[in-house]
């Protein structure tokens, strides 16, 4: 009996493990998609902020007077100037609360919303953020699917719109060098507490998911039965 356990124990972890392997290839690529899109809008403003001086000089030049030497340097600077303003400028990102009443479109709002506040995480809370991250995927696809008064859309509307922003920003507004301080008699740092914070909510998404699904499952294994005492190998296909 012992062996039997702990190979269903290894096989477990085993398991755990691959998905985690999966939630960070998964986290990684969006980061990566999100990347090259932010990348993109930069390079695409810098180049119209460009275009729009050059254009706006060729017609100085032809309709107006020619232009001399002078402004010809300063609207170069000008140019540049503004070409490194526009690249560097990020269109503010809604904060999940912003679409709480929409469960549909919370999913996917938190996760840009997060991968934002990343960099003022610990890196102990990537593993974290990375799974919230992959089950975040999961979820906008479901909630896609169930109305808005659903109660577990209205649950998971709470935790993603309400109570996950709240536990980030409670710890990314204080002050970077006083994360690390013991805060309970316990031994609990800010930082530890983040991340058990960061667990529960992973934890929570997976049993929404879950449940979620439990319909589809039950639905399929129902659609099974009936096929197998319909069309089981016992049984005479009827016309």
């Amino acid at each position: 009996m012992n062996d039997i356990d702990a190979v269903i124990a290894r096989n477990d972890a085993r398991m755990d493990r691959m998905a985690h392997a999966e939630a960070m290839q998964l986290s990684r690529a969006k980061r990566r998609q999100r990347g090259v899109a932010r990348t993109t809008a930069r390079v695409g403003r810098a180049m119209m902020v460009g275009g729009g001086i050059v254009v706006a000089l060729l017609l100085w030049g032809l309709l107006v007077s020619p232009i001399g030497v002078t402004v010809l340097v300063l609207a170069v600077l000008f140019g540049l100037f503004a070409m490194v303003g526009a690249a560097s400028w990020e269109k503010p990102l809604p904060k999940p609360s912003a679409v709480a009443d929409a469960p549909a479109l919370l999913p996917a709002a938190t996760d840009a919303w997060l991968d934002r506040q990343r960099r003022q995480m610990p890196l102990l809370a990537a593993p974290q953020v990375d799974a919230i991250s992959a089950k975040l995927a999961t979820l906008e696809q479901q909630l896609a699917q169930v109305p808005p008064a659903d109660p577990i859309a209205q649950d998971l509307s709470r935790l993603l719109g309400r109570h996950l922003p709240e536990l980030v920003e409670s710890y990314t507004r204080v002050p970077a060098e006083q994360r690390k301080r013991t805060i309970d008699s316990d031994g609990r740092t800010l930082e530890s507490t983040l991340v058990e914070g960061l667990k529960v909510v992973d934890a929570e998404l997976d049993r929404a998911s879950n449940q979620l699904a439990a319909a589809d499952r039950d639905a399929l294994l129902v659609q099974g039965k009936f096929l197998e005492s319909r069309y089981g190998s016992d049984r005479a296909i009827e016309g």
